[in-house]
């Protein structure tokens, strides 16, 4: 065995040990150190961009946007190498570089949304938000329990505020982000704008209980899911990702429809567009394999991103994980192996299809001036 296998080894061994974590008090210190900026920079925001108009709130957005992109060089490097993995044989590298770079403008507008978006109620909502066409205005004034599966591609936040405004009782899992003041903030806002907030711990409990009551459940379904926290590998750009199971097993065990959507931003008329982008029926859920309905949410997604590209967050770790058996040259250099993942089986998580992928929407991507 030489160097390499026994790394790989010891890695294997390490990702299957339970996990722990950290000491109470050393996590309490670590938490209260890292509140101090977080908490600043909190109040500062809610202080000064409410009150901003919307012109100068997309100045400070791409001010934001700009630094981030130079000065976080570790997300600007996973971005760029995302996206080249994603989408190398069909664009030019500079094509791609720009792609990476704005959708660093394009996450900052999203979080300087969240803090302009408290301020003039629906009137500012209504101004700057609308409904793409009749399928997505009859999914959003439809009744009974369904899943609004999205990605991080738009403004998803937007997305659930809007079924909310329009009568449909609709819960999001939360995953607490940042100090505890800012986490307590952003569930504050959601259940301010008729969400209601399922924590991420026993979500799964969560989830069905709203479902059963009638309500709607939002997910952002591309996030990484390792294999032991029932995570499938399934076709994504072309090369094999993790994603939960839960909406396919979910809506194929309670006969409830699933509603893939985006709330993608209009560049030139400044506003936030509720689409519809693939709708399985109660009926279709029902006759369906789980793991043929996530197949059809991944086409969905990767669909989604090849049309708005540069809305898509490229600085996560999409491909985090490879299967045993794969080649970890295909994967980018933070990805390592799921231990406890299946092995790799070529075309496994292939999605059929009778045409190639939809080619990357370049549209409203050309170099900044």
């Amino acid at each position: 065995m030489d160097g390499k296998e026994r790394k790989a080894a010891r890695r294997r061994e390490r990702d299957m040990r339970p996990r722990r974590s950290r000491p109470g008090r050393l996590r309490r210190l670590r938490s209260a150190v890292a509140s101090v900026p977080q908490n600043f920079f909190l109040f500062l925001a809610l202080l000064v961009v409410p009150r901003l108009s919307r012109a100068g709130e997309l100045r400070v957005a791409r001010a934001f946007g700009w630094l981030s992109s130079r000065r976080l060089w570790r997300y600007r490097r996973r971005a760029e190498t995302n996206a080249d993995l994603a989408l190398g044989a069909g664009l030019p590298e500079a094509a791609r570089r720009e792609i990476a770079r704005r959708s660093f403008d394009h996450t900052a507008l999203v979080a300087t949304d969240y803090f302009w978006f408290r301020r003039g109620g629906p009137a500012r909502f209504e101004e700057f938000c609308e409904v793409g066409d009749d399928t997505a205005r009859r999914w959003l004034d439809g009744r009974g329990p369904a899943f609004f599966v999205t990605a991080h591609l738009g403004n998803w936040e937007l997305a659930s505020r809007l079924v909310a405004s329009r009568g449909r009782r609709i819960w999001s899992v939360f995953k607490p982000f940042g100090s505890g003041a800012v986490s307590r903030r952003m569930q504050a806002f959601r259940e301010a704008c008729g969400q209601g907030v399922i924590p991420r711990d026993g979500a799964m409990r969560g989830v069905l209980r709203a479902l059963r009551a009638g309500d709607c459940v939002g997910m952002v379904l591309d996030q990484h899911t390792d294999a032991r926290d029932g995570g499938v590998y399934l076709d994504f750009f072309g090369l094999p990702a993790g994603f939960s199971s839960v909406v396919g097993a979910v809506a194929h065990k309670l006969r409830i429809p699933v509603y893939v959507c985006a709330m993608a931003r209009d560049e030139a008329r400044d506003r936030y567009v509720f689409h519809a982008l693939r709708e399985f029926t109660a009926e279709e859920t029902a006759a369906t394999a789980p793991d043929d309905i996530t197949r059809g949410i991944v086409a969905s997604l990767e669909a989604m991103v090849r049309r708005w590209p540069e809305q898509w967050l490229w600085s996560y770790r999409r491909w985090k994980r490879w299967q045993p058996g794969d080649d970890p040259a295909r994967f980018p250099d933070y990805a390592r192996e799921d231990p406890l993942a299946p092995p790799f089986r070529p075309d496994a998580g292939r999605i059929p299809s009778a045409n190639s992928p939809p080619a990357v929407s370049t549209a409203s991507v050309s170099p900044s001036r």
